[in-house]
């Protein structure tokens, strides 16, 4: 009997030791440090300087945007780092421990990215009609000669947009704050070799000009977001878009971030990437011919532009110099609008009535085949 209770008691022992060890495997994990300076980084973009060590706050949470299905974080400290999965709506906690003695409790929350699809109509409106340069021009053929770009190794248009893309980027460091003298390609690049910076615009109209003076069709797109009309900063930027012969369609390019965004394999025009950053944000990624070091990261890209993708307008007549500039109903440019949403007529941060848009609902329209 003693030996059947002594048996007995070494079981318990062992399953409440197993027990301990388990509650033990349940506590957070503990990172060291002697600074509250951290740094953190959500898939692939840094923060420094955005989340201190505070032990005096109780369960510090930071709360992390998941752009998919879950993101990878990192957490970094002067001394020691921890890595771990978010998923939206969970969270996961461990300790700091500051100077070996204060315990600084911290959550981290994923927060799931919430942008919905834009829809458009795909009725084809044959009255409008937006006109490219057909034939040689003087100011394209001035712009070889000063200008001239020698593409190596492309095999595809893909190719050969990234590296007029490329080097378009390369040309000057961004500038919001000032602006060209004049809004062409060879008057920009005269002034960036004198040491000017110059914003969004600057980069679609070097990188349009560039890509007709080799022969493509390509536009420069105004982009504006949803609250344009009342927005207190600035609502717009200004990207280009180019037509792929050996692909048939439209695709959409940033100057300024040295960017395409491609979706299994097909280069997207810029209402494809909108959908592309609502519904497959795992799955898209962003073309570059930059190094590593100075790629612009998908994360860091989708939070400057997202908003920006909503209203489109192009201008009707991307001809060099014609005889008579085409209108459509008196109007100079074409808007996409969303299907359900209202007309843009005014920019309240520009004080600008949007008076010289023709505006169509129609993707297709905005998008048709450059056949004038």
């Amino acid at each position: 009997m003693k030996r059947n209770i002594a048996i007995l008691l070494g079981v318990f022992m062992m399953i409440a030791c197993a027990s301990d060890k388990k509650e033990i495997d349940k506590k957070p994990p503990v990172i060291k440090a002697t600074s509250t300076e951290t740094a953190y980084k959500v898939d692939t973009e840094w923060f420094a300087g955005r989340w201190s060590i505070a032990p005096h706050v109780a369960h510090d949470t930071l709360e992390i945007i998941c752009y998919g299905s879950k993101a990878a974080f990192t957490f970094k400290t002067d001394i020691d780092s921890i890595q771990f999965d978010v998923k939206p709506n969970t969270s996961k906690d461990f300790y700091v421990q500051l100077n070996d003695t204060i315990l600084a409790h911290t959550i981290i929350t994923g927060i799931p990215f919430k942008t919905e699809a834009i829809s458009h109509t795909n009725t084809d409106e044959s009255t409008i009609k937006i006109k490219y340069q057909r034939g040689k021009s003087d100011y394209l053929e001035n712009l070889k000669k000063a200008y001239p770009l020698t593409l190596s190794n492309a095999s595809n248009d893909t190719e050969k947009v990234l590296q007029v893309l490329h080097w378009t980027n390369n040309r000057w460091k961004h500038s919001g704050n000032n602006s060209p003298k004049k809004n062409d390609a060879i008057s920009i690049l005269q002034e960036a070799e004198a040491g000017g910076r110059f914003p969004c615009f600057a980069y679609a109209i070097v990188l349009r000009d560039q890509l007709n003076a080799l022969g493509f069709k390509a536009r420069t797109v105004y982009l504006k977001t949803a609250d344009a009309k009342t927005r207190k900063n600035p609502p717009g930027h200004v990207a280009t878009e180019v037509y792929l012969n050996d692909l048939q369609k439209w695709v959409f390019i940033d100057g300024q971030f040295d960017v395409m965004p491609s979706l299994d394999g097909v280069p997207l025009n810029a209402v494809e990437f909108q959908h592309a950053i609502s519904t497959n944000f795992d799955k898209f990624e962003l073309l570059s011919l930059a190094a590593e070091k100075t790629k612009t990261s998908k994360i860091g890209y989708v939070n400057f532009v997202n908003d920006y993708l909503f209203y489109l307008d192009t201008t009707l007549d991307n001809r060099y110099h014609p005889d008579s500039r085409h209108l459509v109903d008196g109007k100079a440019s074409l808007m996409l609008v969303p299907s359900g949403a209202e007309n843009l007529d005014h920019i309240n941060f520009w004080e600008m009535d949007v008076n010289y848009c023709k505006y169509t609902t129609s993707a297709n329209t905005f998008y048709a085949k450059p056949m004038y």
